[in-house]
């Protein structure tokens, strides 16, 4: 019997318990009979906070919580994005693996896991905030490279005319934290997109699955990042090649 412990903190704090008949998910192929037993339990008080626990004897189990992936019969994650989600519960046993899942709802981002400013800063949260290129920074320059310490373009410099010439001078770029950290760039036209990977004590950046526009597929240290600039930098041994953007709407 599959047992199922979800929480909810609301007006009245309750706990529900599920039961449904193993018959209806074995088949005769599956001579092990694995009988499926677990639990999937959110904290009433953090539900980002979920202990998995397997009891189904004699078998290995293995989760898949959509942000990670565990082999421990009994386990605390973090899911850390707001909105539902579905725990899969695999139990691998000499008659071949028996799957379910459980969905769980999640109130809130998570305060802690987001706790640095550069997430609000570069997102907006689950809102989003779109970022073009810093056209009319002082000076007039927003891409290019320099020495290891510069912070804006002085070797060579690139910008409004440049960007129009590479045809990216339009690019637009979204970053948000619905259901996860989204991204996404609008080239010509056509929006692809991705996530990204936020170090906040290293302050580094990496886009997976696209690109900022014009970029290198590097991880990208950020040098500057306030609620209308963001400057980030590919550092190499004395040199840096530097990219500047500004929040969509922005005027210098």
């Amino acid at each position: 019997m599959k047992r199922l412990h979800i929480y909810f903190l609301g007006l009245i704090t309750a706990l529900f318990y599920a039961c449904s008949p193993y018959e209806d998910r074995i088949t005769p192929a599956d001579p092990a009979g694995i009988k499926l037993d677990f639990s999937v339990t959110q904290n009433p008080d953090y539900d980002n906070q979920v202990t998995l626990e397997s009891k189904t004897k004699d078998v290995i189990p293995f989760w898949d919580y959509g942000f990670g992936t565990t082999k421990e019969a009994k386990a605390v994650v973090i899911l850390p994005f707001a909105g539902d989600f579905f725990v899969k519960y695999s139990a691998y046993g000499t008659g071949g693996p028996k799957t379910d899942s459980v969905k769980v709802t999640v109130s809130a981002n998570d305060p802690k896991f987001f706790a640095s400013k550069l997430y609000n800063l570069l997102t907006n949260g689950a809102d989003g905030k779109t970022w073009v290129w810093a056209i009319d920074v002082p000076g007039g320059y927003c891409f290019g490279n320099g020495p290891g310490d510069t912070e804006r373009p002085a070797w060579w410099t690139v910008g409004k005319a440049g960007l129009q010439t590479q045809g990216v001078l339009d690019d637009e770029m979204t970053f948000d934290l619905n259901k996860n950290a989204n991204f996404s760039i609008t080239h010509k036209g056509v929006t692809t997109k991705g996530s990204f990977t936020l170090d906040t004590l290293a302050q580094k950046i990496k886009i997976n699955g696209a690109d900022i526009s014009w970029g290198n597929n590097v991880a990208y240290n950020i040098i500057k990042l306030n609620a209308n600039e963001m400057t980030l930098v590919q550092q190499g041994d004395g040199w840096r090649n530097i990219w500047m953007f500004k929040r969509k709407g922005f005027v210098f």
